[in-house]
């Protein structure tokens, strides 16, 4: 159980640049890991989960619109974000696509944070996508998208992409 969020402690988002592609590295197998049960993940010969490289290197450097963000929790690695530019309903759109939180810092309102400083200080659209198959992301974005201010929120149905829920 995550501790609780104090007032003093803050939550840092900084653009991953190149360098730092091993701690994203890093990350993503923790990620995969709580995803493997989910999505039927298995490692390869070496004991890692596959790492997207053209999505990390497309993102490391501010390529075709996809940006990788380091997550700080009152100054400790919390996670990692990643957006990508993607297409809903025949417009670009930006898509909040992976946002990961390690366990350590789960229930403390880093994510929410996260949402916070990213989606509601923008005045641009966002789509949002959750496996059909992850029904703790489910809940999470059904009750966040419930609770925050989000001038406007839908869902697309049927979904473009018919494994995730997409808002």
């Amino acid at each position: 159980m995550g501790a609780e969020l104090h007032p003093l402690l803050h939550i840092e988002i900084t653009q991953l640049q190149t360098r730092q592609k091993e701690l994203l590295e890093h990350l993503w197998q923790y990620y995969q890991f709580d995803s493997a049960i989910r999505e039927n993940l298995d490692v390869d010969e070496s004991g890692r989960f596959e790492t997207p490289a053209q999505v990390f290197s497309q993102a490391l450097v501010g390529a075709k619109g996809s940006s990788a963000h380091l997550i700080r929790y009152d100054g400790a690695v919390a996670g990692f974000l990643i957006l990508h530019a993607a297409e809903i309903e025949s417009r670009p759109i930006t898509e909040f696509a992976d946002l990961y939180v390690l366990p350590r810092y789960r229930g403390c309102g880093v994510a929410t944070a996260v949402i916070d400083q990213v989606i509601l200080k923008s005045t641009q659209p966002w789509l949002i996508a959750v496996f059909r198959n992850d029904s703790q992301a489910e809940a999470f974005w059904r009750r966040t998208l419930e609770r925050l201010p989000f001038s406007s929120c839908r869902e697309i149905e049927p979904p473009e992409l018919p494994e995730f829920y997409e808002f």
